[in-house]
């Protein structure tokens, strides 16, 4: 039996990892059984690029993907040729020694189709977002958005699309909250939805403000507006670059010279925008098919690990991951997720675990118990970015806040259980700690003595 013990309420990603766990393990398990290479039997039953959007019998399709290619990177920047080398020279020190892979979806946009699905008293069909912009008269360009953020940098992804669609220099966008009487429609971050879903309002809000400056610049230089050119925040005649209007001229003409406006615009330069869940809005069929997530980004892992057969204790030496969140709006955002991830994997994998004693007493209540990663045993990661973009969302955007955990347990396990193969034992059961890799040791030991 494939179990978890993982305490879930600690992380991201709850229930996917370690249904990625059981289903990674399991492929490990089919591989060794029927004489494959575990990176190719995983090859072989991987959608094809071609095959996208892929529907799967929940009801759910899957918008874009280039999962072998992912595979194929990680491989390649993980150096497997090299991880080899080195697991065949810590075995020679009297080492074990293994490699450990994992491929798993991130399913992100999080539709609010899992409520009806559980209730069907339940009729929500849609978990918006949206995001206000303003551009005062000096020129300054505030965005307002109502979702929470704990460090995920959401205003850094707010003022980035903003600025992109504005042409407006992103450390110049100011970003706020909505207190709770100023709320803006919104639902709280989960699913890994902020970067579709604040990314879309956020996009949505911008364009509305673009077009109201083109309708005004039309209007005012008297020509279509298919003729004209938005570039940097002024808007100007194509082939006639002397005809144009600054920023600072269009700003000052939506809030001071309203004779120079269309006449059915409003003053000012304000607009919100709400998004609705890209495929949602849909109630499930009554066979209980429905579109999940909207988009979906794939990750892939590879990791050597050495493991002292005197003490059971796991290093990891070397981890690789390849990762696919479609259009990556912030580099430095999306690797620190990932690099988050993989820290809470190496918890999950070979530490966290809740235990209790057979009266029901908690036994691991502080950290002193309960053992979480620190700096020293979380490896260097090696991460490798592949662009997949998907056609549903404003630049091609993917969920990343649950990137690197759904994963990297499964991949750690894999390893683990490979170095346990020279000792003809095996561990089903997470964490993978020491004194539980002692223990299989120390029966594995004791069997082949009665042998």
């Amino acid at each position: 039996m494939l179990t978890n013990k993982t305490p879930q309420e600690a992380v991201r990603g709850f229930g996917q990892s370690p249904t990625n766990y059981a289903i990674e393990t399991g492929i490990d398990r089919v591989a060794r059984f029927v004489g494959i290479d575990r990176i190719e039997i995983r090859k072989r039953n991987l959608i094809a690029r071609h095959e996208f959007p892929y529907l799967i019998p929940s009801g759910t399709r899957y918008d874009s993907g280039d999962y072998a290619t992912v595979l194929d990177k990680a491989v390649e920047a993980g150096s497997l040729r090299d991880m080899v080398a080195q697991r065949d020279a810590l075995r020679a020190q009297g080492q074990l020694a293994g490699i450990g892979i994992s491929t798993c979806l991130e399913p992100s946009g999080g539709n609010s189709a899992i409520e009806p699905l559980f209730n069907p008293k339940n009729t929500t069909t849609t978990w918006m977002d949206s995001c206000l912009v303003r551009i005062d008269l000096s020129g300054s360009v505030t965005a307002v958005m109502a979702t929470s953020s704990s460090g995920q940098a959401h205003e850094t992804l707010v003022s980035i699309v903003v600025g992109e669609i504005l042409h407006r220099d992103p450390e110049h966008v100011r970003v706020i909250h909505a207190d709770s009487l100023s709320a803006l429609p919104s639902n709280s971050p989960v699913g890994s939805r902020m970067a579709i879903m604040l990314g879309g309002a956020a996009a949505g809000a911008a364009k509305k403000i673009r077009a109201k400056l083109m309708r005004i610049a039309g209007h005012d230089l008297r020509v279509p507006e298919c003729e004209l050119v938005y570039d940097g925040g002024a808007i100007s005649v194509r082939g006639a670059p002397d005809q144009r209007l600054s920023w600072e001229d269009l700003v000052t003409i939506a809030h001071r010279q309203w004779h120079r406006m269309p006449p059915d615009l409003e003053p000012g330069l304000q607009e919100k925008f709400v998004w609705q869940v890209p495929t949602g809005g849909e109630m499930p069929t009554e066979d209980g098919r429905i579109q999940m997530y909207p988009c979906h980004s794939f990750e892939a892992h590879l990791v050597l690990v050495g493991i002292d057969p005197r003490t059971g204790r796991t290093t990891i030496h070397r981890y690789a991951c390849g990762h696919d969140c479609g259009t990556i709006i912030n580099p430095d955002v999306v690797h620190g997720m990932t690099i988050g991830g993989i820290a809470h994997g190496v918890g999950a994998a070979l530490m966290e675990k809740f235990a209790y004693s057979e009266d029901g007493q908690l036994l691991t209540g502080t950290f002193m118990d309960y053992l979480i990663p620190t700096a020293l045993d979380v490896p260097r990661v090696t991460l490798v970015d592949h662009c997949t973009p998907s056609p549903l969302t404003t630049f091609g955007q993917k969920g990343s806040g649950e990137a690197g955990y759904l994963g990297a347990p499964a991949a750690i396990a894999s390893a683990v259980n490979d170095a346990l193969t020279a000792r003809n034992t095996s561990i089903d059961v997470l964490p993978m700690t020491p004194l539980a890799i002692w223990s299989a040791l120390d029966r594995a030991a004791a069997a082949t003595e009665r042998l």
